[in-house]
């Protein structure tokens, strides 16, 4: 039985890049990869880490300076509550992962007009809950929403939850090698089945881990990869 399994190195590599990034869409997301996705058969289960959706904070007071000055007296305030609430953390969503957000990065926010109406001013940013052992979709995003009602928006800024809700994983590659050895032993499984006179080739492997929601808060892990049955020797 042979097993050709390339380029573990360079996977090693790519995964250093990535420890402490939370990423936020699932490969069968369509607000992140395609849908007509093929899954390999080896998938490891896991439980999100965050449940996450973006929030939107508007102004549309007249003058502009009053108008950023409210939002972002209303983004401050998010920001303490947050710091206090041991169940909600503030983010920004940069390309589909998910960064920390605290007051200090406020100044740095670039506000966009909403629906193209240039008196009303507007910035998005992600929210966040750790989800407990235990915990439902339902008591999560009740966490979320209660967050938001308690948050009272200065002068005529206003918060609205968007319609993205996302279960996160973090350091998605830290389960590389629980991975990696579901398929050695799958490949070894396969390689079996036909012979002494067969092997396995498993190409891929160099990719980054992804995952397929497979509940509301359950996931599957995944690398994909390609395995195929080929005469020994």
């Amino acid at each position: 039985m042979r097993f050709m399994i390339p380029l573990v190195a360079a996977a090693c590599l790519i995964a250093g890049t990535a420890q402490a990034q939370e990423y936020r869409f699932s490969a069968n997301s369509s607000r992140g990869h395609s849908s007509q996705v093929e899954f390999p058969n080896v998938q490891v289960s896991r439980r999100a880490d965050n449940l996450v959706v973006s929030v939107r904070v508007a102004c549309d007071t007249r003058d502009s300076g009053q108008r950023r000055s409210e939002i972002t007296q209303t983004l401050a305030a998010m920001a303490r509550a947050a710091g206090l609430d041991a169940a909600i953390e503030l983010g920004l969503d940069s390309g589909g992962s998910v960064v920390d957000f605290d007051a200090r990065m406020i100044p740095t926010l670039r506000f966009h007009t909403d629906d193209g109406r240039p008196d009303t001013s507007a910035v998005t940013l992600v929210i966040k809950t750790p989800i407990a052992e235990g915990d439902t979709l339902e008591a999560s995003s009740a966490r979320i929403r209660a967050f938001i009602a308690a948050t009272t928006g200065v002068g005529r800024t206003e918060l609205r939850l968007m319609d993205d809700w996302e279960p996160t994983v973090i350091r998605p590659d830290q389960y590389r090698s629980t991975i990696l050895a579901a398929i050695a032993a799958d490949a070894g499984t396969t390689a079996g089945a036909f012979g002494p006179t067969y092997g396995v080739e498993v190409t891929g492997l160099s990719r980054q881990v992804t995952w397929r929601q497979a509940g509301p808060l359950e996931l599957m892990l995944y690398i994909p990869y390609q395995l195929s049955v080929t005469p020994a020797g």
